[in-house]
């Protein structure tokens, strides 16, 4: 499995914070992809959350860039 980002690395908290370009949206579904693999279905997983934020930030840029999807 392919890291968005290397291992010992602290996230930035400002790096997924916003979604304003596509690079930001292909970083985010890198991110996404990576902890949908990890997490799964696991509702107890402590990245189970981080899922959903991620997810919420896609689909707000999504819609920003269409609309009427």
């Amino acid at each position: 499995m392919q890291r968005p980002y290397p291992k010992n690395r602290k996230l930035d908290r400002s790096e997924y914070m916003h979604i304003e370009t596509p690079g930001d949206y292909h970083q985010a579904t890198l991110l996404l992809n990576s902890l949908l693999d990890k997490v799964r279905d696991d509702k107890n997983h402590p990245l189970y959350s981080l899922v959903s934020v991620v997810g919420d930030l896609i689909e707000a840029y999504e819609c920003d860039i269409d609309p009427f999807q």
